[in-house]
């Protein structure tokens, strides 16, 4: 049985701008710089469907997680999974972003994914996950606010 963890906010930055975050595969480390130890791309990395990217976590859950680009519609939607296995205590791990631009500088977030928990109760993992699409719409918000 698969569940789901959600967040949706209204984002205090462009449109464009979520999406040129979003949208740079390769620098997740840059969303979220104190929970990742590190990342690697692949010698034939090319920001493009089906490209993948190793990400490396410290505590709670140390190791390493493999993320796929699956696809997107630029500029509003963007999915990806968790493949083989991971640090996480989860499985089956599908993602999707899905973005609406509500002013000039706001954009209305909706951050879905379904997954199956492994070594952890829903709850946990919904809560971890929620936190972290969260974590990620702040660091998104305070980046761009120094940008100014």
């Amino acid at each position: 049985m698969a569940f789901e963890a959600k967040a949706h906010r209204i984002v205090k930055v462009p449109k464009s701008y979520f999406w040129s975050r979003l949208r740079a595969f390769d620098a997740i480390k840059t969303l979220l710089p104190d929970n990742i130890v590190e990342v690697k791309l692949p010698d034939n990395f090319s920001n493009k469907v089906g490209d993948v990217r190793h990400v490396y976590l410290e505590d709670p859950y140390p190791g390493e997680v493999i993320e796929r680009l699956d696809g997107y519609i630029e500029g509003s939607f963007l999915t990806y999974s968790i493949i083989d296995k991971s640090c996480l205590p989860m499985v089956n791990y599908v993602s999707c972003v899905s973005l609406e631009q509500v002013s000039e500088n706001e954009t209305d977030v909706n951050w879905c994914s379904h997954f199956k928990p492994v070594e952890a109760g829903e709850e946990e993992v919904t809560e971890l996950l929620s936190n972290l699409y969260n974590l990620i719409f702040d660091n998104i918000e305070d980046q761009y606010q120094n940008t100014k």
